[in-house]
């Protein structure tokens, strides 16, 4: 109990601002919604944060404050949880997993990890990301004329939001705050997607005792990339779908195009009966048929916009792949196949993709890099217990020996990591029995292949250091291979 006192005033006065001041930023805005003036004393709208609090109905708007408010402090109060509370769980644990004489280790970087200061400045860029994600989201109205009550649009936007549709400010009014509207559909539920995926990350790495500051700062990288992919996606959506984008101009040109067509024929016969009868009624189906066609010029097809950002945003890193092997595809004539020879995680028993990922992110991607890790030091920095850690890297080491034969090893013996080969091989040594011997039998009945695996077993007894005499071992392999004709 003394011990997460202690902790709790680590956490030095500055460190406070990053709940301070978000909170401040909406209240604000929340009391000049309730109390304050859509206009100056003057009479003109503020040019400042204030007018974003007359944009909208007083309720909505302030609901949508609450809704903000919680999303960005979700992210500085999980990790001054974790410090206060789940650090402590941590430490207990690798205590009672990693050897002895390293349980001094664990309590010296477990200390370090029990302080908001090691998460300040991932949470302070994390925190931040969100409150301007979020503003776009839910406090941001465009608006494409002037008078309008919102973002005036009609002043133009940046390359970034119109990339090659900015051509058509001024030229076509309509067709650019079309545009306009679309990418920032893509942009906003592109951040949404990463930041629904941030939050199950968090908690996962929170109960699983993972919370570490590089999650926040993958989580923040996550919400911009994402973004950025869904708003690049929507240029291609425009794309895939040029005979929707021309729907809306077409249907007002062909309303407007009849309208003066009729006009001009009916107008000369305006005088009969029967022709001031017809035009009665086409004026009534006009009428009647007019919110349909207004309906008409919204795509339909651009209802999947919102589906396919959020995709983007949830799975960036399966979108981005997927990029990737398109542009492998079309320069593979450039790069050749067997450019990169590493192997995958994947091969280990027990891995996810989960766990590739989070075992990427802490620079270990293929089975080469996790052979040479330590496992006592993955321990404190992932929610991996020591005992699967120290598992898999012994696989790995395995792994990176045996490259793409262990499959076929593992399936045949049995035998999976490096822990496990030295302790058959012991074995059989303190039984009198030729470990290599039986599983060369095992693995293949060709003497060629017999002769590859009995020479690469035997090395992999030398580096595990087995047997007392490997020299002899080696030597009597040597006359097996060149015997005198």
């Amino acid at each position: 109990m003394d011990q997460n006192e202690g902790k709790q005033w680590r956490m030095v006065w500055y460190d406070w601002l990053i709940f301070l001041l978000p909170s401040l930023f909406f209240i604000s805005l929340g009391l000049e919604s309730a109390l304050g003036s859509p206009l100056r004393p003057d009479g003109t709208q503020y040019h400042d944060f204030r007018a974003i609090a007359h944009w909208f109905d007083p309720v909505f708007f302030q609901y949508n404050l609450v809704m903000s408010l919680l999303v960005v402090m979700v992210v500085p109060s999980l990790a001054l949880s974790y410090t206060l509370i789940m650090t402590d769980r941590k430490e207990r644990r690798l205590q009672h997993e990693v050897p002895a004489e390293r349980r001094g280790e664990i309590r010296r970087r477990m200390g370090r990890r029990a302080s908001f200061g090691e998460y300040r400045g991932s949470v302070w860029l994390t925190t931040t990301v969100v409150m301007l994600g979020v503003s776009i989201l839910l406090l941001f109205k465009p608006v494409s004329s002037p008078g309008g009550m919102g973002v005036d649009f009609s002043l133009g936007a940046n390359m970034l939001t119109m990339g090659p549709f900015a051509e058509l400010y001024g030229k076509n009014p309509d067709s650019y705050y079309s545009h306009l509207i679309r990418n920032q559909i893509a942009f906003q539920f592109g951040f949404l997607g990463a930041y629904v995926y941030f939050i199950g990350s968090v908690v996962r790495a929170y109960f699983t005792l993972d919370l570490t500051s590089l999650t926040f700062v993958d989580g923040a990288i996550r919400m911009i990339v994402a973004s950025i992919l869904a708003l690049v996606l929507s240029f291609a959506f425009d794309l895939a779908l040029p005979e929707e984008l021309i729907s809306a101009p077409a249907a007002s040109d062909t309303r407007g195009g009849d309208s003066i067509k009729s006009s001009s024929t009916i107008e000369p016969k305006s005088d009969t009966p029967a022709s001031t009868a017809r035009a009665g009624e086409d004026a009534q189906g006009n009428s009647k048929r007019h919110p349909n066609e207004i309906e008409s010029t919204i795509p339909a097809g651009l209802s999947m916009l919102p589906v396919v950002a959020f995709f983007f945003g949830f799975y960036p890193k399966r979108a981005s792949l997927a990029i990737e092997r398109v542009a492998l595809k079309v320069m593979k004539n450039i790069m050749s196949e067997g450019s990169y020879r590493a192997l995958p995680l994947s091969m280990l028993a027990g891995m996810s993709y989960s766990h590739e990922l989070r075992l990427e992110r802490e620079g270990f991607d293929n089975i080469e890099n996790l052979s040479s890790a330590d496992a006592v030091d993955l321990a404190v920095r992932t929610y991996f217990s020591y005992g699967q850690l120290k598992q898999w890297i012994d696989q790995a080491w395995l792994a990176a020996h045996l490259r793409e034969d262990y499959p076929d090893f593992v399936r045949r013996t049995g035998i999976g990591s490096s822990d496990e080969l030295q302790r058959f091989l012991s074995t059989c040594d303190g039984a009198k029995i030729d470990g290599v011997e039986q599983l060369v039998a095992g693995l293949s009945a060709d003497p060629t292949a017999s002769a590859s695996w009995k020479l690469r077993l035997t090395a992999l007894k030398i580096l595990l250091n087995i047997g007392p005499a490997p020299g002899e071992d080696c030597r009597n392999l040597a006359e097996t291979g060149h015997e005198p004709g």
